[in-house]
């Protein structure tokens, strides 16, 4: 992972963990496409926002969360494998 790669993650995770609590309601277990400090999407599943972030970023330069209590870090693009 570049350094790049990671300032970036970084940064979308502090993002999405402030805006947390304004997703929950409207978006609780949808998962929430990111791209610098801003949520592009929501989606059903991680699958589904994992491709769309491909096809959005083709860099692969972008974060997936899980709308829930405790978010986890889960790097680049949530479950994707480098």
């Amino acid at each position: 992972m570049s350094h790049m790669q990671k300032h970036e993650i970084d940064q979308n995770y502090d993002f999405f963990r402030r805006a947390l609590s304004t997703l929950l309601p409207s978006h609780r277990g949808e998962f929430a496409l990111i791209r610098s400090k801003k949520i592009v999407g929501f989606f059903d599943g991680p699958g589904d926002a994992y491709r769309a972030g491909l096809d959005r970023f083709p860099d692969e330069i972008f974060s997936i969360q899980e709308v829930e209590d405790r978010p986890a870090e889960m790097g680049l693009s949530s479950l994707a494998v480098d």
